[in-house]
């Protein structure tokens, strides 16, 4: 089970496929099979959970259309959640939809924050064409990157000195630019360089103002513009995929004194992919705030990848929360204390029996709790910003005159930000222009304008 990254964005022209392809590592595309919960509780009758998703994505795509074509006059507070509530408010308004499934649309609306790392209502409108994605078919690692990682550092193993467990703490030009630059590391140690591309998360850079030295203004003013997302993840693994079985008869008919949490089981989706949780109202004591919950479950993988479990990604307040909670725990009560948050909405997947369906063991992420993961996920773009768009250009651009250079997700191509994909592209693209000003002899050594 990968901690890290699980999605590959497109399968047109990326490296990272022609990877995966080259290694023998597993690519799944999940076929859209969703089980939804309302807030009450009550599993949503499947055809309507469907035409629900179909629904928010064709508002999705609305948005990020609307985004592109009238960013310059979209006012910075106006949100993506905002543009839901108006598109469901027009749905019910022409009668398309009722009170019932304008709920379930407004709840669905949420969670866009498991794609950025942060709540809907936070999503900037005016910037949330950033946020569109290379196109093409979104692919699950269905195992983990150590494969595609062992080739990718076949080249810097073999004919680069690579220094580990060597932790940089400053990136400094020399007086004279023809001089380079200086990394310094906590060892005291100083080592000079020609060129330094400097590729930690967006997270660092916010948390460690004195890392870059010096940093133009307006490189300083991009950093602390652009959020950053907290996207957490919790593995659960259970005895069986419980959610996929079927507790009826061959004849059609119940076992006999069969009670599923205190009700009926209903007829159960087949290999479930996608679970949603609108925000619960029955939950108050471990989750107050009624944060949404979604999970992927990994049972819907194909033989033989699949195992009974289910990962939950959790983002904005949610993670700081679970991350918190969980934080200084271990063993049993770092189970117990996930458990007892978790249990309300394992419990009301469809064949849930308690005496059968606990949780095996529990595997909790926590990048916020990381300090050289920046304390988060990756970038994204939130209400009351102004300049996105020239922010990640700024970022993109680095300060080649001071011979250095930024790569990374946050500095991807527009399509790309935020991916895996697109850092991989990032630090392509940064190796270019380096050649570049070498072959013109630093013409092209310019500050960003």
């Amino acid at each position: 089970m990968c901690r890290g990254a699980n999605w590959v964005h497109s399968t047109a022209s990326n490296p990272i496929v022609d990877l995966a392809r080259e290694t023998d590592t597993p690519l799944h595309l999940w076929e859209h099979t969703t089980c939804l919960i309302d807030g009450e509780g009550r599993v949503v009758e499947n055809l309507k959970a469907t035409d629900t998703l179909r629904r928010v994505w064709e508002i999705l795509d609305k948005a990020s259309k609307y985004s592109g074509l009238s960013s310059k006059t979209i006012d910075p507070d106006s949100s993506l959640y905002d543009f839901f509530i108006d598109q469901s408010d027009q749905l019910l308004r022409t009668g398309e939809i009722d009170e019932y499934e304008r709920s379930l649309l407004v709840g669905m609306a949420e969670m866009w924050g498991a794609y950025v790392g942060d709540r809907t209502e936070q999503q900037s409108l005016k910037f949330f064409f950033l946020e569109d994605c290379i196109e093409g078919d979104d692919l699950f690692i269905a195992t983990n990157y150590q494969k595609i990682i062992a080739r990718i550092a076949e080249v810097p193993l073999s004919q680069a000195t690579v220094q580990f467990q060597k932790k940089v703490n400053c990136v400094q030009k020399r007086p004279h630019s023809s001089q380079g630059v200086v990394v310094k590391t906590s060892d005291g140690e100083e080592q000079g360089f020609d060129e330094v591309v400097v590729t930690t998360p967006l997270g660092w850079l916010k948390h460690n103002k004195g890392f870059l030295d010096p940093v133009t203004p307006r490189l300083c003013e991009a950093i602390n513009a652009v959020s950053y997302g907290r996207l957490e993840k919790v593995f659960i693994q259970f005895p069986h995929a419980f959610w996929d079985d079927s507790p009826l008869l061959p004849s059609g008919k119940l076992p006999e004194g069969t009670l599923l949490h205190g009700r009926a089981p209903t007829t159960p989706f087949s290999r479930t992919s996608f679970m949603h949780w609108i925000r619960p109202s029955y939950a108050t004591d471990s989750n107050p705030e009624r944060w949404r919950l979604e999970t992927v479950s990994l049972a819907a993988l194909p033989e033989p990848l699949c195992h009974p479990t289910l990962l939950f990604y959790t983002f904005g307040d949610c993670s700081t929360h679970i991350t918190s909670l969980v934080h200084d725990l271990s063993g049993q009560a770092r189970y117990d204390a996930l458990d007892t948050f978790f249990n309300p909405y394992y419990s009301r997947l469809p064949n849930y029996i308690p005496e059968t369906c606990r949780p095996v063991k529990y595997l909790a992420t926590e990048w916020s709790k990381d300090e050289l993961s920046g304390y988060g996920s990756y970038c994204n773009f939130q209400v009351g910003m102004k300049d996105a768009a020239n922010d990640v250009m700024c970022m993109r651009h680095g300060m080649p005159e001071h011979h250095i250079w930024l790569a990374g997700e946050h500095t991807a191509p527009f399509d790309g930000l935020g991916t895996l994909s697109g850092a991989y592209f990032s630090g392509e693209e940064v190796a270019k222009r380096i050649a570049q000003v070498y072959s013109d002899g630093g013409t092209s050594r310019k500050p960003f304008s």
